[in-house]
């Protein structure tokens, strides 16, 4: 069985926000969305979340990805992070001979406006049509929504 497993955290660098239009320093806003893509013998995973504060942002990820009876798997982690920004992108693939899964998460970030999440499984055997869904959040200082659909 082969296996693949990425980390990464990026992490903005703190400023004070003083301007007018800085958001209370109380205010923090976090989203997230992961999602899995599961056959017989390939399983593909990935997950994202975001936080946005008066100060800076963060944003994280991860990326999993197995296959057995001699399929291959591939992993990507992808992290950018500024004072106002922050960008963070996942994909893992894991193929065999009749199956394959992908699953892709990205998640972007504005200090103290909005937190975006978005995750998109897909699973496909030979044969058949693939198999889609489509996970979305946002979240702002007034309100979170996540969105669940099949595709």
């Amino acid at each position: 069985m082969m296996s693949a497993f990425k980390t990464m955290t990026a992490i903005a660098a703190s400023t004070l926000a003083l301007s007018a239009l800085a958001v209370p320093a109380a205010a923090q806003i976090t989203t997230g969305t992961s999602g899995t893509a599961q056959g017989t013998d390939v399983k593909a995973q990935t997950c994202g979340q975001g936080t946005s504060t008066a100060t800076g942002v963060t944003v994280s990820g991860c990326a999993d990805a197995t296959a057995a009876n001699g399929g291959t798997v591939n992993t990507s982690n992808v992290a950018r992070a500024n004072d106002q920004m922050g960008m963070q992108r996942s994909r893992a693939t894991a193929v065999d001979e009749d199956e394959r899964a992908r699953a892709m998460t990205m998640t972007k970030v504005r200090q103290g406006e909005v937190v975006r999440s978005r995750t998109m499984t897909m699973y496909k055997q030979r044969g058949e049509k693939p198999v889609r869904e489509v996970t979305t959040s946002t979240a702002t200082p007034k309100s979170t929504t996540t969105k669940k659909r099949p595709r």
